[in-house]
């Protein structure tokens, strides 16, 4: 693994090229790389038989033609699941395994674990996730840069104490704060924080500078509107995630020429 790209404006197609590809699937990561997209974002839930597969719902529903929750699910069983693509056809959902396969020499891999109080599914014993991700990156020797996040402090945690070489980053909800998600994971020892859009361009002038004097990075999600995504990369923004990577590389490349 090697060191997250630190130039400022990366872009982080999130769940893959997700407003044109049925998201957190291969074809959406292929899609994203292919446009030139530095990183890809996916979500990590267990299946009962302790497998880690790409799904953002704890329920299958919204996503795939089967309903149910994916920790009482089966590998088997999800590899039954089916995602309808917009072309026609339709796609699997992909292992941890197969996502990082797709990934591997080609993207930054963003892992956020879900394993979050309040969803069905969350299990405050064991960071499950966290440990099959930890041993799939291992077992994959994964070549390029990885950034572990979660909304659950709990989960980073884990993920620092078993892998501290592996970066960590703090996501926090509309509703924080960008200096407070700042100071809480600057004082857990967190190379990134993560807060959402609208709590970066709410916050004091300054927002960037402050998390780079902490020797931190800070990305923020989502956005979609190209001129939003340069305002953030100006105001020194290091990542920014959207659901389409392709109308914000164009922008990118037209304002910074990369």
């Amino acid at each position: 693994m090697s060191e997250w790209p630190f130039s400022q404006g990366v872009v982080v197609a999130h769940r893959g090229d997700s407003a044109n590809v049925a998201e957190n699937t291969v074809e959406a990561f292929e899609s994203a790389i292919e446009l030139g997209a530095e990183a890809v974002e996916f979500d990590v839930r267990m299946t009962s038989d302790g497998v880690a597969v790409v799904m953002h719902d704890a329920d299958v529903a919204r996503t795939t033609d089967g309903s149910g929750l994916v920790r009482s699910m089966t590998l088997e069983q999800v590899r039954r699941l089916r995602i309808e693509l917009a072309g026609g056809g339709a796609a699997g959902v992909p292992t941890l395994q197969e996502a990082l396969d797709v990934l591997s020499g080609r993207a930054a891999a963003d892992i956020e674990i879900k394993n979050v109080p309040g969803e069905p599914d969350f299990n405050p014993d064991r960071e499950e996730a966290v440990e099959a991700t930890i041993a799939g990156l291992a077992s994959t020797a994964f070549d390029g840069p990885v950034i572990i996040s979660s909304f659950n402090p709990l989960s980073i945690a884990r993920s620092h104490e078993l892998a501290p070489h592996l970066p960590t980053g703090l996501l926090t909800e509309p509703s924080v704060e960008a200096d407070a998600g700042l100071i809480f994971a600057r004082a857990q020892g967190h190379p990134w924080v993560l807060p959402a859009v609208a709590a970066v361009l709410g916050a004091p002038d300054g927002f960037a500078e402050r998390v780079h004097a902490a020797r931190m990075r800070v990305g923020t999600w989502i956005s979609d509107d190209p001129d939003e995504a340069i305002g953030l990369m100006r105001a020194g923004v290091d990542a920014v995630a959207t659901n389409d990577p392709g109308r914000i590389l164009v922008a990118r490349r037209r304002v910074f020429g990369l």
